[in-house]
């Protein structure tokens, strides 16, 4: 789905989502709903509970009610997408779930609900215990108070944790596609889903003077094309941390076109190829002022770009579908290394103070994987809505002269 290419896995635990709140984590706590990780799977792993699970799974329901947790998303944020996982749960899947939205950004901390702050001093779940119905009423209570909830996913069914049925997916609605700061995972009435993955867009403030990397996930900064994801979307690109693994950056396949023997241009030094991916990153806001430009290669040790090239374009109004984009270089083709990371102040790059810019185009030549790409300057007002562009589907005219 497009919304997974072009967004932010808003309730990532990179990302500093976290548990608040959840009624019961007898078998396996809530938190393992955020872990980034492919859910895994050790048929010989028993603790004093039961099975040991990789996600969150709460005790066969004897009392009213049904199971529910709380999210604190890391930013303000518009949800899209939702991707729900239920590996290895076959005989204790949740039957039914369903997953609401607030926005709670007047409320400071985690105190407005039953246990929050102290579930944050313990850094999160402990297996092996549950809620009171008392603290459930309680915490039920001051949620509905705390601000409007409304459905992201309404009650919907799911299905066995077998390879073949394990994935659900679900577009948001458009009525839906609101700014939220926290979701309630709903369980009907009970069992385990391995992960939960919200998928949206950061909803950043008014940027205008604020400085700093404008171009981060933070700001709302966000992946919106791209030639070739194979091995990772241009979003990860953007991320506010250093790569974790391989896997946490935008890696393209290797170009069956390439050549049987790598020559060098014997003037610039560089491999002599016109083959060459590209991704288009989208800034959380018009960016001014530019000091530095930074591309990180960490954990591509084998498989980094030779060399590559940065252009930027000001579209305040958004990229259109039928946008012809005159890119304009920021960093001319430039060798790259393993694992390392390049830092490109205002002096090396071809723009002024007064150059504004909304949107970059990674090339990499001719082909490989980078972890993060970040810039930084001054916020000089909003952009519009992009519209199209996802991996394959991206329009013609966005790769421009260079396509």
């Amino acid at each position: 789905m497009d919304w997974k290419s072009t967004s932010v896995e808003l309730t990532s635990s990179l990302l500093g989502a976290r548990v608040i709140f959840a009624t019961d984590e007898w078998f396996a706590i809530a938190d393992n709903l955020l872990n980034p990780s492919p859910p895994t799977f050790d048929p010989n792993a028993y603790c004093s509970q039961g099975k040991v699970m990789d996600g969150w799974e709460s005790r066969r329901r004897r009392e009213p009610g049904h199971d529910w947790a709380i999210v604190a998303l890391p930013f303000p944020s518009t949800p899209l997408g939702l991707h729900i996982d239920t590996a290895f749960f076959t005989g204790n899947y949740v039957p039914r779930i369903s997953i609401e939205g607030a926005d709670l950004s007047e409320l400071e901390g985690d105190g407005w609900i039953v246990g929050g702050e102290e579930r944050k001093r313990k850094g999160g779940g402990v297996i092996g215990t549950a809620m009171t119905m008392e603290q459930v009423a309680l915490a039920n209570t001051q949620c509905r108070k705390a601000g409007e909830w409304f459905d992201i996913l309404s009650m919907t069914p799911l299905r066995s944790g077998v390879p073949e049925t394990r994935i659900h997916e679900f577009d948001v609605d458009d009525s839906a596609k609101r700014k939220i700061t926290h979701i309630r995972i709903n369980y009907f009435p009970d069992g385990g889903v391995a992960r939960l993955k919200l998928y949206g867009h950061v909803t950043p403030g008014d940027l205008r003077g604020v400085r700093g990397e404008l171009s981060s996930v933070v700001h709302g900064g966000r992946g919106v094309g791209c030639t070739n994801q194979h091995f990772g979307v241009p979003s990860n690109l953007l991320r506010v941390n250093r790569g974790v693994d391989m896997g946490d950056g935008w890696e393209t396949a290797r170009h069956l076109r390439r050549p049987p023997i790598i020559k060098r241009d014997p003037v610039t030094g560089l491999v002599d190829t016109p083959l060459h991916d590209w991704a288009v990153l989208r800034m959380g806001c018009v960016v001014g002022d530019v000091e530095r430009l930074v591309v990180d290669t960490k954990w591509f040790k084998g498989n980094f770009p030779e060399s590559v090239s940065i252009d930027y374009v000001c579209e305040k109004g958004g990229l259109k579908a039928n946008s012809y984009l005159e890119w304009k270089p920021l960093l001319k083709r430039v060798k790259m290394g393993p694992d390392a990371i390049f830092t490109f102040p205002l002096p090396k790059l071809a723009v002024s103070p007064s150059t504004e810019i909304t949107h970059l185009k990674l090339s990499i030549f001719p082909d490989g994987g980078v972890s993060r790409v970040r810039l930084f300057g001054v916020g000089r007002g909003e952009i519009g809505e992009d519209e199209g562009g996802v991996g394959g589907n991206v329009p013609a005219g966005w790769g421009g002269s260079k396509l």
